[in-house]
C-alpha cells in the first residue's frame, strides 16, 4: 500500500497529466475536480498514485499549476498521503469543497471548471464548491477524462499483468478433489493473493453452478458441488483486474478454458464485441452464449460496464485500451463462467492457463 517510484515513476504521472490537460484545454476548461473514496479511487490514483483507503477527498487539477489534493483525513496521516502522492500539494481540511472553491475563486483565469462524473459528486461537497466559488461554471468533464484515460501505458500494463498473475496463481491452488467448503477455499485464495502483494481482493463464489450461476460473497459455510465457479477482483498498485474460473471434473471445462483464452488474445480494436464473440464461438461446438459483458476503467470506479449482451454502453467497440471480459456459456455438461483482462492497443499479456 505504498507508492514505489520503480513501478510508477513520477514522469508517468506527469505524462498522464499533460495528456489530460490537453483534453481540458480543447474543451475550454480551466481545470478539473475529481472526487475519490475507497470505492471510487481510480481516477485520482491514475493521476497521483494515491488510493484513499479510509476516507474521501477532492483533487483539483488546474490547467497549469500543481494539483491540490484536499482530504478530510486528519493531519496525522498527511505525511503518509504525501509519501504516496508525489504529484500534489496535500491539505487536510474538514471542508475540502470549500477549500478548493476558495482557491478557484481567487484565480481570475478560472471561470469554467470540469468535474468528473458531476452527477455522482456528493451534494455536500458540490454545495461547498459552488458556494465558495459562485462565479464558476461547473461542467461535466467525464468525456474529456475518458479520452485522456484511454490507452494503457507500459507501467499500467505491468501492474495489470501482475494483478492477473496473482489471480491465476491463486486459482491454480484449487484442488477440485479436496475443496469442500466455499468459505475455506475463499480464505485460502485471499491469503495467497494478499501475501503476494495485492492491495485488495474481493472474492465471489457460485457454489453450485448448475443450480445457480450467480456469484456472491461468502458469509457463511457453503458446500461446493462438483461444478462451481469463483471470481477474484484484485488490485495491484491501483490497477484492477477480474478473473473468474469454473471448476469441474469433466473435460468441457478445459475445452472452454482454452477457447476463452484464445478469445481474449484475439480481441481486436474497432470491431464490435458481439461480432467477435460470435465468430469465436464457432470454434467451440455445442456451446451457447448465455450472456457477456465488457468492463473498463473510464473514470473513478475501477471497472464499469462499457458493453454487454443486453445493451451496448459507452464507447463500444474499443479503439485502444483494454478491460475485462466476462462470458457465461451454456455447455452440454452445464454452465461455464470465465473472466479475464485484455488489451486492444496492439499489446497483450498472458499470465498462465485458466
Amino acid at each position: 500500500m505504498h507508492w514505489d517510484a520503480r513501478e510508477l515513476p513520477l514522469e508517468l504521472f506527469e505524462t498522464r497529466i499533460v495528456r489530460l490537460r490537453k483534453e481540458l484545454a480543447l474543451a475550454g476548461l480551466n481545470g478539473l475536480i475529481i472526487y475519490t473514496n475507497n470505492v471510487r479511487p481510480s481516477a485520482v490514483h491514475y493521476l497521483t498514485g494515491f488510493t484513499p483507503y479510509w476516507s474521501e477527498g477532492l483533487l483539483l487539477l488546474p490547467i497549469r499549476d500543481r494539483p491540490v489534493f484536499a482530504t478530510a483525513l486528519s493531519n496525522r496521516v498527511a505525511d503518509w498521503i504525501r509519501s504516496n502522492d508525489p504529484v500534489s500539494e496535500v491539505i487536510s481540511t474538514p471542508r475540502p469543497g470549500t477549500l478548493l472553491g476558495e482557491r478557484l475563486a481567487g484565480d481570475v483565469s478560472a471561470n469554467q471548471i470540469g468535474i468528473l462524473e458531476i452527477d455522482a459528486m456528493p451534494c455536500e461537497l458540490f454545495d461547498d464548491l459552488s458556494a465558495a466559488a459562485p462565479d464558476i461554471l461547473w461542467v461535466d468533464a467525464s468525456t474529456q477524462f475518458a479520452t485522456a484515460r484511454s490507452g494503457i501505458d507500459t507501467a499500467e500494463q505491468r501492474m495489470l499483468a501482475r494483478a492477473d498473475a496473482l489471480a491465476v496463481a491463486a486459482f491454480d491452488q484449487v484442488d477440485i478433489e479436496q475443496s469442500l467448503d466455499a468459505g475455506a477455499l475463499a480464505a485460502l485464495i485471499e491469503k495467497h493473493v494478499r501475501l503476494a502483494g495485492a492491495e485488495e481482493i474481493y472474492l465471489a463464489v457460485a457454489p453450485d453452478l448448475t443450480a445457480d450461476h450467480r456469484l456472491n460473497r461468502v458469509s457463511k459455510p457453503a458446500k461446493l458441488t462438483e461444478r462451481f465457479a469463483m471470481r477474484a477482483s484484485i488490485a495491484y498498485k491501483g490497477s484492477w483486474i477480474r478473473r473468474t474460473r469454473t471448476f469441474a471434473k469433466d473435460s468441457s471445462v478445459a475445452r472452454a478454458n482454452a477457447w476463452f483464452e484464445g478469445l481474449v488474445q484475439a480481441i481486436k480494436p474497432n470491431k464490435p464485441f458481439a461480432e467477435q464473440i460470435a465468430t469465436q464461438l464457432t470454434m467451440l461446438p455445442g456451446a451457447r452464449i448465455n450472456s457477456w459483458a465488457v468492463e473498463a476503467c473510464t473514470g473513478s470506479y475501477p471497472l464499469s460496464v462499457v458493453a454487454s449482451s443486453s445493451a451496448s454502453r459507452g464507447f463500444e467497440p474499443l479503439a485502444v485500451g483494454g478491460g475485462v471480459i466476462t462470458i457465461i456459456l451454456l455447455l452440454n455438461e452445464g454452465p461455464w463462467i470465465g473472466s479475464a483482462p485484455f488489451i486492444v492497443d496492439g499489446h497483450s499479456f498472458t499470465t498462465g492457463r485458466m
